[in-house]
C-alpha cells in the first residue's frame, strides 16, 4: 500500500529505487539484531555491488518535477514500502526458526498462501476506508474487465502466487540479507520486459547497472558455493 502511494507522487523508478534499496540492508541489520543472523564480509560486498549496480540502472534521470509537499510524502511512502518488505521478510525468518522448533515444517507456496490472507484483510479494510471518500465518491465506475481479466490473473499468477511462493521458499533457507539483494534485481527484468513488449529502448546507463547488479548476484551465489 505504500508503494502504491508512493508510484503516483515520486515516479515508478525512485518508488521502486527506495523499496527494493533500503529494503535489503534494514532487513539485515533487523535479522542480525533481532535472530543474530552474520554475513560474511564478502557476502555484505557482494550485496553491496547488486544493490549499487540497481541504484545506477534506476536512479531517475532528471530532478522531480512535482511539488515539494507531494515529493516529500512520496519520499515517506518509499520509506515506509522498504520497511515492509524488510520487517516482512525478517518476520517470515522468524517464522521458520518456530516452525522448525515446533516439528511443523512449511513450503514456499503455504507461506506464499498465509500472506495473502494477511494481504487480503488489509486490502479489505483499505477499500473501505476509501470507498467513500470526496474524491471517489460519486463517480461512475467503469472498469474494463474484459479486456483486464487476462492481465490481472496473469499478474496474481506471477507475483503473490509463484513469485512470492519462491521468495518465502529462499528466506527458509537463506538470511534476508542475502535474498533481498537479489530480490532487489527484479526491477531490471522489467527493463528488458519492456523492451521486447513496449519497444522501450533501455538507456545506456540502466544496461550498465543491470550488467554491475548481475554480476554482483553471480559472484554472491559463487561465494556461497565456495563456502
Amino acid at each position: 500500500m505504500s508503494l502504491f502511494g508512493a508510484l503516483p507522487r515520486i515516479g515508478p523508478r525512485l518508488a521502486i529505487l527506495l523499496t527494493q534499496c533500503l529494503a535489503a540492508p534494514v532487513a539485515a541489520l533487523v535479522e542480525w539484531w533481532w535472530l543474530g543472523s552474520t554475513l560474511r564480509p564478502v557476502d555484505l560486498l557482494c550485496a553491496a555491488v547488486i544493490l549499487v549496480g540497481v541504484a545506477f540502472a534506476l536512479a531517475p534521470d532528471h530532478g522531480s518535477e512535482v511539488d515539494p509537499r507531494t515529493f516529500r510524502i512520496g519520499i515517506l511512502f518509499g520509506i515506509g514500502s522498504a520497511l515492509g518488505q524488510a520487517f516482512g521478510a525478517v518476520l517470515s525468518r522468524k517464522a521458520n526458526e518456530v516452525a522448525a522448533l515446533t516439528h511443523f515444517p512449511i513450503d514456499g507456496g503455504t507461506a506464499a498462501y498465509q500472506r495473502l490472507i494477511g494481504g487480503l484483510l488489509m486490502t479489505v479494510i483499505a477499500f473501505l476506508l476509501t470507498k467513500r471518500t470526496p474524491e471517489n465518491a460519486g463517480q461512475p465506475r467503469q472498469l474494463p474487465w474484459r479486456k483486464a481479466w487476462p492481465a490481472v490473473v496473469g499478474n496474481a499468477l506471477a507475483g503473490p502466487t509463484i513469485g512470492v511462493g519462491c521468495y518465502q521458499w529462499a528466506l527458509k533457507t537463506t538470511p534476508s540479507g542475502i535474498v533481498l539483494p537479489i530480490v532487489a534485481t527484479s526491477p531490471l527484468v522489467t527493463i528488458v520486459l519492456s523492451f521486447f513488449i513496449d519497444g522501450i529502448r533501455p538507456t545506456r546507463r540502466a544496461v550498465t547497472g543491470g550488467l554491475v547488479a548481475v554480476a554482483g548476484a553471480v559472484a554472491l551465489k559463487w561465494m556461497q558455493n565456495a563456502r
